[in-house]
């Protein structure tokens, strides 16, 4: 079976690259291969497994190896990735090189309303966008191409369903039985409303797989008036069938419960069942999120830190009463502000609603005070691609001057990068099939890409937050206030790396450090903090919408280190341990876990608009008592309601991780919570395991 489909209907016919899109897609319906192993419960059209194809996140793509020639030449022109790169210009380039910053490398994640092909069936969607289609005149394009995409579905459905009945005539027994449900659901959907929780389910994995695999989003409520009427026993049979399909993917971010505009908590039933089936199944995908408000149930605390105490690093702790104020903000309403999920590893989005980026860019502040101090000048590469900023200081302020003066220098140019990339991917890679799924568009006539969703802002993240405030403090002392230095011989020594000069290194390595309550540090750092969130929100996105931050800093943080010089704090060069997250350097929070919240309660996180990790690390043994999951439930309480937006939670031995270093053939199944996202320990590289064994771990207080 042909792996090109997607070039051939591409090229069918001349038209707009909205209707060529929807064309490629379509014709790849009707050849992709189906996968559906035995006993599985929901086939799986796995869109991102072809040779030449479009994904949500990169576009119009193609595997070149597996292309001839002539087959690449036709589509070269097309391929978004190879657009976007020459949007950038030589400083861009080197900057995105050498980790100060990037901008617009990816679409980004988002979550669908997936309930709307539950509840209308694709019949029930034409009908609604041909209303539409007469208010916009001019927009036939558009809307023939959210048509096609919706014919994709039912190909696909009408082949799933021929698939199921084939299976079915080969088959006996409970096999037999299970084709022939499937079959019988096809009849139905995707044409027509679901009219249970399986048809439910196998609509959204349908839809699911052939966008790419992306975030199921809050999955307990959109799911959860189909669980209510079915049967409990086969309701969980297909949910744990599902879970298992979840991990072949590799899902992402799935949000459970939450709160109303009147703070009435969403908990259901459906909540607790797949918080149970992920301390069954102990996956690292996907990636659970658990929102927390006022009036959460204590059931919930305690089956949040059951799982957690699995070890899986999930589910990772989202407060409500932050996270609404930011939204709002922004200008979200309230009602739609309470409709927040998660997707990808852990930015915020507004289900079925927003185009929120994910991610846009991101910002090295510990490579822009290192620019700052060498007036541009990168000292890993030797490259000046910063501001060349002036080298001449004579107080304190006047380094915290030429640093802020590098962060917007960088951050500038993050959201240039972005905008220019936004740009190709509204012309050459619009998405009719998303299209179909976020409000604002098919109402608008408007591509999800090009402004048509309800809210369109972007999020940029940041990096080595704590590294960046932990130098300042170092400089602000030893240079200004005790002048055991002057500023010539810490740029000199910051520049040589320190060479022959380890009893300094060691002595800055000593001094005060973020994470432990301490308010000289703690204000430098929530000072440099809101002047990069309140900075970037002057900017504006290509989409229509404003620029928002975030601190989720991924797999990415022991690359950046690795492209940064020596450091005031005394960090050495090109050492990989960067601050993952708003908290401390790894290892250096080390008053315990009480210190290390307050410090990080002290920003003002209702700026952050893109999720704001918080790393901690406990032994098992906190988990291992009542006791010790009550003091930990009510830590968790006392960091958000003291201003806390999330926390990603750690459960593991320090012993188990450094043997797993040693020996990872006897640890495969060992899963830590890397920042955004759970992992399993073995498969990451070198400079990332070690983060994570530098991680303080906190001991029961």
């Amino acid at each position: 079976m042909s792996k090109k489909g997607f070039l051939k209907g591409f090229f069918e016919a001349d038209g707009s690259m909205q209707l060529r899109i929807a064309r490629g897609l379509f014709a790849m319906a009707k050849e992709m291969p189906i996968i559906l192993e035995k006993g599985e419960y929901f086939p799986s059209a796995m869109s991102r497994d072809e040779d030449v194809g479009y994904s949500f996140g990169n576009s119009v793509f193609c595997n070149r190896d597996n292309l001839t020639d002539e087959e690449y030449t036709q589509i070269a022109p097309f391929l978004t990735g190879a657009k976007v790169y020459e949007t950038r210009t030589p400083t861009e380039l080197d900057a995105d090189e050498n980790k100060l910053c990037w901008g617009g490398g990816w679409v980004g994640h988002s979550n669908p309303d997936y309930s709307i092909l539950f509840h209308l069936g694709t019949n029930g969607m034409r009908r609604r966008n041909a209303i539409y289609a007469t208010l916009n005149e001019g927009k036939e394009s558009f809307y023939e191409a959210l048509s096609l995409t919706l014919d994709a579905l039912d190909v696909l459905g009408d082949r799933m369903g021929e698939l199921a009945k084939a299976r079915m005539a080969e088959s006996e027994g409970e096999e037999k039985k299970l084709y022939a449900r499937m079959a019988e659901a096809f009849e139905n959907i995707p044409r027509n409303p679901a009219r249970n929780l399986y048809e439910a389910l196998l609509d959204f994995w349908l839809y699911y797989t052939f966008d790419g695999v992306d975030s199921p989003g809050r999955f307990d409520q959109y799911m959860y008036p189909f669980y209510a009427t079915a049967d409990r026993e086969d309701a969980r049979m297909l949910l744990e069938n599902l879970w298992q399909l979840f991990y072949k993917v590799r899902a992402w971010n799935l949000c459970l419960s939450g709160s109303d505009r009147d703070w009435n908590d969403q908990t259901n039933e459906l909540s607790y069942l797949i918080l149970d089936i992920a301390a069954k199944y102990k996956y690292n995908t996907p990636n659970i999120t658990l929102r927390i408000h006022r009036n959460t149930p204590e059931a919930l605390y305690k089956k949040a830190a059951e799982v957690i105490a699995t070890g899986i690093g999930m589910p990772a702790l989202y407060n409500d009463e932050i996270v609404v104020p930011a939204l709002e903000e922004l200008g979200i309403p309230r009602d739609d502000a309470h409709r927040y999920c998660m997707n990808g590893c852990n930015q915020i989005d507004i289900m079925g609603r927003s185009h929120m980026g994910l991610e846009d860019g991101e910002v090295s502040l510990i490579k822009c005070l290192e620019l700052a101090l060498t007036g541009g000048e990168c000292l890993v590469s030797g490259k000046k691609f910063g501001k060349a900023t002036s080298t001449i200081f004579e107080t304190y302020e006047d380094v915290y001057a030429a640093y802020c003066e590098q962060v917007e220098y960088a951050t500038d140019m993050a959201c240039d990068m972005s905008n220019k990339a936004q740009a190709v991917y509204a012309t050459w890679a619009p998405n009719s099939l998303r299209s179909n799924f976020i409000m604002g568009c098919v109402e608008k006539g408007l591509d999800y890409k090009d402004g048509g969703p309800l809210y369109n802002h972007g999020q940029v993240l940041t990096e080595g937050l704590a590294d960046a405030a932990d130098s300042l403090a170092a400089i602000r002392h030893f240079v200004f206030e005790t002048h055991e230095l002057t500023m010539e011989e810490m740029i000199a020594a910051i520049r040589s790396g320190f060479a022959g000069q380890e009893v300094l290194r060691q002595k800055l390595r000593a001094y005060k450090k973020f994470g432990n309550d301490d308010p000289e540090v703690d204000e430098i750092a929530h000072r440099i903090y809101e002047h990069f969130f309140r900075y970037l929100m002057t900017k504006r996105t290509f989409r229509g919408g404003i620029y928002g931050g975030g601190l989720s800093t991924f797999s990415r943080t022991a690359d950046y280190g690795t492209h940064t010089g020596a450091n005031a704090n005394g960090r050495a060069f090109r050492d990989p341990l960067l601050a993952d997250s708003i908290g401390a350097e790894p290892g250096c929070d080390k008053m315990g876990p009480t210190a290390a919240l307050k410090s990080a309660a002290g920003y003002n996180q209702t700026l952050a608009k893109s999720g704001l990790v918080l790393n901690i690390k406990f032994g098992k043994e906190l988990f291992a008592t009542e006791q010790g999951v009550d003091i930990f439930i009510n830590m968790v309480k006392t960091y958000f309601s003291c201003g806390g937006q999330q926390l990603s939670v750690n459960v593991v031995s320090l012993e188990e991780l450094l043997d797993a270093k040693k020996h990872p053939e006897a640890h495969q199944d060992l899963i830590v919570r890397v920042g955004g996202f759970s992992a399993y320990f073995c498969d990451l590289e070198e400079g990332l395991q070690d983060n994570i064994i530098e991680r303080t771990q906190f001991m029961p207080a």
